[in-house]
């Protein structure tokens, strides 16, 4: 594919500096033979060769090699077991059906991007970039393209500042666009989404559509974090209402919510603290915990609520 044709013929990649400065080049052949005579493999299954990491991502030795010949399409992953990705090689994971046909890079841009077009519903047009990974600058002709060509359309959306702007939705889903501006779609769900949802690939737009700041934390020094460790957002019907910072105590089967906010503006009505609550309920269930232990809630009264309902 060209992405991985653009590794093998681009500048180095960290995996291939890596591997030539800590002279581990010899694994890859010797790991990719390895996996074609046993079959799929962990990382798991490597000896570290004396590596002991000292944080993310310092990976031992033969984890670089597998990535790197995952990155260029040699292995694949054929399932991941507790969370453990296990590679095989690519002819006998990929079905025969597939087309390998190799696109042309401008084949593979528009793809990424009307695929990032059509998941965004409406979006600044940059943000189609974001969603596919593309980066924005060359990605700008592509999109030019797209709309000259009138399967991106203009249309007009009132964001969260008040104003009125021009953004972009595929042509494909203006039926749909049409329904949701007549109320004929109607948003009645309440759930938890992961810090890294597709909802936020969009540089910007949690701000502009729904005035929240989405920001992980996990990265960030406890004394500097102003959320918590790994905060996840409230969904409530079509607003971001909130978020909590959870923590699952296993040996005790307790779910721990470190922290638990409201945006401003919003109120803890009953509507509001009976669908958050049916949500923990289910998210309890998924964890297996048994327990709900509510460190500190902003508002004090929306973490006594939900306690009290449950």
């Amino acid at each position: 594919m060209p992405h991985q044709r653009q590794l093998r013929e681009g500048p180095k990649d960290w995996y291939q500096r890596w591997l030539e400065q800590n002279m581990h080049a010899e694994l890859v052949p010797a790991v990719l033979e390895r996996i074609r005579q046993e079959g799929a493999l962990r990382a798991s299954d490597f000896g570290s060769d004396g590596h002991k990491p000292s944080g993310w991502w310092d990976w031992k030795p033969a984890k670089v090699a597998l990535e790197y010949l995952y990155a260029f399409g040699e292995l694949f992953i054929a399932e991941r077991v507790n969370f453990q990705r296990v590679y095989d090689l690519t002819e006998r994971v990929l079905p025969d059906w597939v087309d390998t046909t190799e696109p042309t890079p401008d084949e593979r841009d528009r793809t990424w991007i009307e695929q990032g077009a059509r998941a965004l519903g409406v979006f600044d047009p940059l943000q189609a970039a974001d969603y596919s990974y593309r980066k924005r600058t060359p990605a700008r002709p592509v999109l030019q393209a797209l709309q000259r060509e009138g399967i991106l359309m203009p249309i007009q959306a009132e964001l969260s500042d008040g104003h009125v702007h021009e953004w972009l939705a595929h042509r494909e889903l203006l039926p749909l666009l049409q329904q949701a501006a007549d109320g004929a779609l109607t948003a009645n769900r309440t759930t938890f989404l992961s810090p890294f949802d597709s909802l936020f690939w969009g540089r910007g737009r949690d701000e502009q559509l729904w005035s929240f700041h989405q920001r992980l934390e996990a990265y960030t020094p406890a004394p500097k974090r102003e959320w918590g460790y790994f905060c996840l957002p409230i969904l409530h019907h079509d607003r971001l209402v909130g978020r909590l910072d959870p923590k699952l105590e296993r040996k005790t089967h307790t779910l721990r919510l470190k922290a638990l906010y409201l945006e401003a503006g919003v109120q803890p009505d009953d509507a509001l603290v009976s669908a958050v609550a049916a949500a923990l309920l289910d998210f309890m269930r998924f964890h297996h915990a048994e327990n709900l232990v509510i460190e500190r809630s902003q508002p004090a009264e929306f973490g006594q609520r939900l306690l009290a309902h449950l």
